[in-house]
């Protein structure tokens, strides 16, 4: 691979000069200041926006003071300033505001090697009363056409040191410009005559992907269309061949796709498919994407399917080729299985959305989780399910419980002195109250657990670690005739209640909850100062 900063200087050697007066074109398209006018008695006060200076016109009556008039000073009249000479319009000496105007020019050159350099330039105009227009056109952008790849180029400054330099870009689009239409400088069309883009019909390109709407073809889309034919000249085959899908792709893609090999000359090479047959679908088809990616892999696993099948397929191509799951359906059936299947499964109350696209990820889901967890899957009855939705559902659960069970054992391993400490725990926090039991966690699966069915963060590393060093404690508030089923997590240190959520965050009954926790904590309190006094009794 080419190194960047080599490649850069190689390409910074092939500019040529700018054309002689190419900057004085550039401003000469920018709109020129106003003459600024008051009118005072028998005379105009006038200052020109373009040299900025002053002058005074007279009526007949008085010629010896200054000019006659010449026309009568209106807002926006055409006029000719009569100390630069330049033709502009006027404007009321009252507007004092700055007016600045910005606009982009392309010139095209041709370079040695017969590529083609589109340069951009960025003109701008400071327009304000009281002082001469100032204008500065810079050169921003470079793009380089040359045959089988685009070279593109960004002048970028540096704000905190000060440097401006050339850099090569990468990626689509251009360099900055957003869609910035802009005159481009004469003679470009003999350039491109000359080039080795010369065979790129633009004009047929535009209308086959019917990006000329307005009738015209704008600086943009042209500059569109000869990235594209430079990165691969094939789509003047294409266009030839009224693949307009296809084109429309490209020229939206810069010639670049994945699905064509672009070294390739021919239609076949290009198109990976040597079945002169496919070929004429792919063309019937106006160059459809699915159309010929279904087409590539129908060829590449040597399937022979039926038109039918084969426009099934390509209406669904999208959802069957994301994720591979078209591999993993013909690995257990045919494509008439898999049409009869889905039909079928369509029709099924609960089936995902109860459209093709959902039955086609569902059934696809399914049948990965009955591999990942081991199943025999010779067994039709596991392929084909009598209830779709059903038996997806199962297998979530299943994998849930599996995926849990793997967590839980890691976990445990982790944080050992979680299930080491319960019984000791249950000493000094176990308590049954109006119909409530509170405890300490058993161990560290039971707090994944009791976070994921309510649905918050408990079951996380950092409060399994708290409750394992002992800095805080987990304790689950259930109730009586439900003590298995997770209601409520609490964080507690020593008898301080940190905190308590119920299912996603919530504080369900709150009023009495907080009444429980509160009769808790007192009888905590009173426990372990009992505990406290016979220590201390021990002690002495």
């Amino acid at each position: 691979m080419k190194d960047e900063k080599k490649e850069k200087e190689e390409l910074l050697a092939m500019v040529p000069k700018l054309p002689k007066g190419f900057v004085k074109w550039c401003e000469n398209q920018m709109e020129n200041a106003p003459v600024f006018y008051k009118r005072v008695g028998n005379y105009a006060e006038c200052r020109c926006g373009m040299c900025g200076e002053k002058y005074r016109l007279y009526t007949p009556k008085e010629p010896e003071y200054g000019t006659l008039y010449s026309e009568i000073p209106k807002k926006n009249d055409k006029t000719t300033c009569a100390k630069c000479g330049k033709q502009t319009y006027y404007e009321w000496k009252r507007v004092t505001s700055v007016a600045n105007e910005e606009r982009w020019f392309y010139l095209y050159q041709l370079l040695k090697d017969g590529s083609v350099l589109v340069r951009i330039f960025d003109c701008w105009r400071r327009k304000q009363q009281g002082m001469a227009q100032q204008t500065e056109t810079e050169e921003v952008e470079r793009i380089f056409l040359i045959k089988g790849q685009v070279k593109k180029m960004v002048y970028l400054y540096y704000y905190f040191t000060g440097d401006a330099k050339w850099t090569m870009t990468q990626g689509k689009g251009y360099p900055q410009i957003d869609n910035t239409e802009g005159p481009e400088y004469p003679g470009w069309e003999k350039v491109l005559e000359k080039s080795n883009l010369k065979y790129c019909r633009i004009e047929n390109i535009a209308e086959l992907a019917e990006r000329n709407t307005h009738g015209c073809i704008g600086t943009l889309e042209r500059i569109d269309i000869l990235m594209a034919y430079a990165n691969n000249p094939a789509l003047e085959m294409y266009e030839k061949a009224g693949l307009k899908k296809l084109v429309r792709t490209l020229i939206w893609r810069e010639g670049i796709l994945g699905e064509l090999n672009r070294r390739k000359t021919t239609l076949e090479g290009q198109l990976r498919i040597n079945d002169k047959e496919k070929i004429k679908k792919f063309v019937k088809s106006k160059g459809d994407l699915p159309t010929l990616e279904m087409l590539q892999y129908e060829e590449k696993h040597g399937y022979r399917w039926t038109e039918e099948q084969e426009e099934w397929v390509r209406e669904h191509w999208r959802t069957l080729a994301q994720d591979k799951k078209l591999d993993t359906f013909m690995k257990y059936m045919s494509v008439q299985k898999l049409i009869n299947r889905v039909k079928k499964y369509e029709k099924q109350k609960g089936c995902a959305y109860n459209s093709t696209g959902g039955v086609l990820r569902e059934y696809c889901d399914y049948l990965q989780m009955r591999e990942e967890l081991g199943y025999n899957m010779d067994n039709e009855v596991f392929i084909y399910p009598k209830n779709l939705h059903e038996k997806h559902q199962e297998m979530v659960k299943e994998k849930n419980a599996r995926e849990n069970e793997l967590t839980i054992a890691e976990k445990s391993k982790e944080f050992p002195k979680i299930a080491k400490k319960y019984k000791a725990l249950c000493k000094k926090y176990l308590a049954k109250t109006k119909g409530y039991i509170i405890r300490p966690a058993r161990d560290a699966g039971e707090i994944i657990m009791e976070g994921r069915i309510l649905h918050h963060c408990v079951g996380r590393d950092a409060y399994l670690k708290k409750h394992n060093d002992g800095k805080t404690t987990i304790l689950f508030l259930r109730k009586e005739e439900a003590e298995d089923e997770p209601y409520i997590t609490i964080e507690i240190k020593g008898t301080e209640i940190l905190q308590w959520y119920g299912e996603h965050d919530t504080k369900p009954d709150r009023e009495t909850i907080e009444k429980v926790l509160g009769d808790y904590v007192k009888q905590l309190e009173r426990h372990i100062g009992k505990e406290n006094q016979e220590e201390m009794k021990k002690a002495v």
